[in-house]
């Protein structure tokens, strides 16, 4: 159930088994199963200007480039590297985390069974991230798309050719 009164919201993310709204006010509502500690917002956290949702765990990214993250920690997804900053985007993906920073290069921590946080050497340039299951994407300036990480279902088997992509996203596989 959506939380009563939540209105003026300007973004939504959805976990596993929990939601986010992220309210025009820069503040976070979180809803849905909290076994994990999801849906248990930190306490003053505000100047929020982008949320993502895991599986287990959530980023905020506040206007000053920095990272809060909460919830389920089990393969550090929430261990925010000390001085992370000039973060302009974030995603997080099954069980670990991503974020873009302004210099156009990533960043990862979390699971990495599956390489999902080995980036790819020489990755730059990127515009656009999304966190999937166990996997990784990357957008870059040029149209272009690089992935990493779980490749079971072809998840990151990038179609030849593909070119003018302006967006992408990640689902479980």
């Amino acid at each position: 159930d959506i939380p009563t009164g939540l209105t003026d919201m300007s973004a939504l993310a959805a976990g596993s088994i929990h939601s986010l709204a992220l309210r025009a006010d820069g503040t976070v509502a979180a809803w849905g199963d909290n076994t994990l500690g999801q849906c248990s917002v930190p306490e003053g956290l505000s100047e929020v200007q982008a949320i993502s949702a895991g599986s287990g765990h959530n980023l905020a990214l506040k206007s000053d480039g920095t990272v809060v993250a909460w919830g389920w920690n089990d393969d550090s997804q929430c261990a925010v590297p000390p001085g992370l900053s000039s973060v302009i985007a974030i995603a997080a993906g099954g069980y670990h985390s991503l974020v873009l920073k302004a210099d156009g290069t990533v960043e990862a921590w979390g699971g990495n069974d599956q390489s999902q946080c080995s980036i790819p050497v020489g990755l730059s340039n990127v515009t656009a991230i999304a966190g999937g299951y166990q996997h990784s994407l990357a957008l870059k300036t040029d149209g272009t798309v690089e992935a990493w990480g779980l490749n079971a279902d072809g998840q990151c088997d990038v179609p030849a050719g593909l070119s003018n992509v302006t967006a992408i996203a990640a689902g479980g596989y």
